[in-house]
């Protein structure tokens, strides 16, 4: 004999929420940890992380990177609203991100680099400083072998806006020449869009 379930009535729903307080909340966000011990290095002043999040094509257009020397480019949004990318041609792109699921920091990205988290994603470890703004080359996708004279194809770089984000930038040039002066330089390339992202983000 099958048992039939007695649906949930109003009232013993009421009753639940009375139990609990009747104030039904969500569960508290859970962030990573971040070690407070571990030096990081300042922002100097905060730029607006909350104009990057709302929209990743804030921190750099089209126009921008055809002034450095890229020809053409199209823009697209991905469908989640964290990242940003610029395509010029079948292969080079430019692009803008952040974490999904929770707002990094630096002080995240050092805290894992210190617990040695990451290394099958991240390849490098190069800190630098962008127009005053703390920031990590992270990975640097190297050429093919008969190629490796030619440079990299391609550079991501970690750059802490504010004390509370962490946006991502890439350069992949894939030696294509609609990346112009850059088609052999991606982490050239991603230091500079880092510099105008820093001047897009100032307000």
């Amino acid at each position: 004999m099958t048992r039939r379930t007695r649906p949930l009535t109003t009232a013993f729903i009421g009753c639940v929420l009375v139990l609990a307080g009747c104030s039904p909340t969500p569960p508290p966000a859970v962030y990573p940890s971040e070690d407070p011990k571990i030096p990081v290095p300042p922002i100097p002043a905060p730029l607006n992380g909350e104009k990057f999040i709302a929209d990743p094509c804030t921190a750099i257009t089209v126009q921008q990177l055809n002034d450095i020397g890229f020809s053409g480019g199209t823009q697209e949004r991905d469908p989640g609203g964290t990242r940003c990318d610029i395509k010029f041609g079948n292969l080079a792109r430019v692009g803008a991100w952040r974490s999904q699921g929770f707002r990094e920091t630096l002080r995240f990205l050092y805290t894992e680099h210190a617990k040695g988290h990451g290394a099958g994603i991240n390849n490098r470890w190069d800190e630098l400083i962008v127009n005053g703004y703390p920031g990590v080359i992270v990975r640097v996708e190297d050429n093919i072998p008969s190629h490796k004279d030619k440079g990299p194809v391609s550079c991501t770089l970690a750059l802490g806006i504010d004390n509370d984000t962490l946006i991502y930038l890439n350069a992949a040039t894939y030696e294509s020449p609609q990346a112009g002066p850059w088609r052999y330089d991606p982490c050239g390339a991603t230091k500079k869009v880092a510099e105008l992202a820093i001047t897009n983000l100032r307000s």
